[in-house]
């Protein structure tokens, strides 16, 4: 495959030469443009030699609230008296938002730097001297056999690998517990699992092969839970992948980890090896006649690929540029074959329902509260999320769905930092825009509002929302795995136009509305951010930004673009008194 060919041959020196990708090329038994549109598309791959030190400052979300970007932006002046020996510049999300602002020297994290510590490691790098990178592992330590989603209490027997293969479990009883336990799609997307295992079920293989794939990419900023859960709870990801692939019909599997991630990859390989060892993996598991082989699959990098069909798109040795769709994955996906994808926490939740049938999951949302009491049907579940910015504790909490923010945030995060209120809340990364405190009833679905509250309340307080999919369906907001807070002391205008940033800086350009409606939104916020903009012309900007939105939202392939708007919109729909506020500052 060329993709972990390259990923090889840059490990060897820190980047690809010619004769490596004629080596490559020859191997794979492709022509050499195909190694080369695949060079060119991915951030993480150098053809040319990299200074003595690279500096790579996350620039996004929490750690661009921690201050990154000018930090980045003083680095880099501070780092010209070394010339060309040393390179700093800003990347998008790392994935360590409960530690920012992170930073990557040389392939190793670096979380809660400032500049001094960064310049005591870049000239400790240019001296030869040993460097401290920081570890995941301490994060994750923690939750090791502490989380309900790890049955097992830290280290997995495949217990029900074992009870599927040897005691005559049939693939119907996994779907129906898959069912009565109501677990969700818990990628962003929230669709039902047994549908989706079900489909790809029934769907008929040309060549007979099908596959399960486990999308551990990650790359939406503010969200992280999957990172600690395959620190944490490898073998449970892993059993769930083994017993879909014997439900669906499939015997080979890949953990597709994002390239940040060194030690999630590490953990993963180890546990694999562990699973075959013990019996759970490979030919004859446990002594039955059922096979399952998984792979860890590093990603390229690139946001992009965290959407399923690019995902599939990378792992066929192509760009990751996503599908038109239909057709689905289901019946035409890996190979344009049947293939399960899901989430990481989606396989990892599988062991602890096949326990009980899923009794015991479905029995763990929280249903009564006047918000979620008649907009939606009986919310099941716990789930993970990660959670950034300005509270005392930011982290990885595993939850009852359905837990209002507030809740979240005063018993699980030990309230706001330093005591701030809330200024603006992203509950679903950037790609759901920004919350202030106090929701205008006209902003949501007034229609679901009618059976819960009466007509003298005018607004929703954000800590009330309830955290769970099927509500936000039903009001009108959007909710993903990964919640950003922002406090009084930010500039919500300047955050709003880093995230709008962030989506024209991984577009991957194969849609046109969303390649050049992604730029002009983000250049009407640096306008406005900076002063340029008058009351006049703030009077058109939202209606501008509205139509350029349906157009993007009509017209792009994938998720990115549709939601490309939402930063700047809902900061021009939520904030207007601060746009005002930026104008007359002019």
């Amino acid at each position: 495959m060329i993709i972990p060919a390259l990923h090889e041959r840059q490990h060897r020196r820190g980047y690809l030469t010619r004769t490596d990708l004629e080596e490559i090329a020859q191997e794979c038994n492709v022509p050499l443009y195909r190694v080369n549109e695949v060079v060119s598309f991915y951030p993480h791959f150098r053809t040319s030699p990299p200074p003595t030190v690279v500096v790579n400052v996350c620039r996004d979300m929490a750690c661009h609230l921690r201050g990154s970007v000018p930090m980045t932006e003083q680095l880099s002046a501070w780092a010209k008296q070394y010339g060309d020996e040393v390179e700093v510049c800003g990347v998008s999300c790392l994935g360590r938002c409960d530690r920012a602002p992170a930073a990557i020297v040389d392939e190793e994290l670096h979380a809660c730097v400032d500049y001094r510590r960064l310049q005591k490691t870049v000239d400790a790098r240019i001296n030869n001297r040993p460097t401290s990178p920081d570890s995941d592992w301490d994060t994750a330590k923690p939750h090791i056999g502490k989380w309900d989603i790890d049955p097992y209490g830290g280290q997995g027997n495949y217990d029900m690998v074992q009870r599927f293969v040897t005691q005559g479990g049939t693939p119907d009883e996994v779907i129906t517990a898959l069912q009565h336990a109501g677990l969700l799609g818990m990628g962003g997307a929230g669709g039902r699992a047994y549908l989706k295992w079900s489909d790809v079920r029934e769907a008929k293989a040309s060549n007979g092969q099908k596959y399960v794939v486990c999308n551990a990419d990650e790359s939406e900023p503010g969200t992280f839970k999957d990172r600690d859960i395959l620190m944490a709870a490898p073998h449970s990801v892993i059993e769930g992948m083994i017993i879909a692939g014997l439900v669906v019909g499939a015997n080979r599997g890949w953990i597709y980890v994002r390239h940040e991630y060194p030690e999630q990859i590490k953990r993963c390989r180890e546990e694999i090896k562990r699973a075959e060892e013990i019996g759970a993996l490979g030919n004859g598991i446990f002594g039955s006649r059922s096979n399952m082989t998984l792979e860890v699959f590093p990603s390229p990098g690139g946001y992009i690929c965290g959407e399923q069909t690019a995902l599939i798109e990378a792992m066929e040795d192509k760009r990751a540029e996503p599908r038109n769709r239909p057709p689905e994955l289901m019946t035409n996906g890996l190979h344009d074959q049947p293939t399960l994808l899901s989430n990481v926490e989606t396989f990892a939740w599988v062991p602890t329902i096949l326990k009980d049938s899923g009794d015991w999951f479905a029995r763990q949302g929280e249903r009564d509260t006047a918000l979620t009491r008649d907009v939606a049907d009986r919310i099941k579940g716990k789930r993970l999320f990660s959670i950034s910015g300005d509270v005392n504790k930011p982290g990885v909490y595993e939850v009852p769905t359905g837990i209002s923010l507030g809740e979240l945030i005063d018993n699980h995060c030990d309230g706001m930092l330093d005591g701030q209120a809330i200024a603006a809340v992203a509950l679903s990364g950037p790609s759901g825009g920004l919350l202030p405190p106090r929701i205008p009833i006209e902003h949501l679905n007034r229609r679901a509002l009618e059976k819960i509250v009466d007509d003298t309340v005018t607004h929703i307080d954000v800590r009330d929302l309830p955290l769970d999919i099927q509500v936000s369906r039903a009001l009108g907001y959007m909710l993903g795995a990964g919640i950003v807070i922002y406090g009084d002391r930010c500039d919500v205008l300047a955050e709003a136009v880093a995230n709008s940033r962030f989506y024209r800086n991984e577009s991957c350009g194969k849609c046109v509305p969303c390649r050049l409606g992604s730029k002009k939104i983000t250049d009407m916020g640096e306008r406005l951010l900076s002063s340029q903009i008058d009351l006049v012309e703030l009077g058109t900007m939202y209606p501008v930004i509205d139509e350029l939105s349906s157009v993007m939202q009509a017209t792009s392939i994938c998720g990115l673009g549709q939601v490309a708007s939402n930063p700047l919109f809902t900061f021009l729909k939520y904030f207007p008194e601060l746009a005002e506020e930026a104008c007359r500052n002019r």
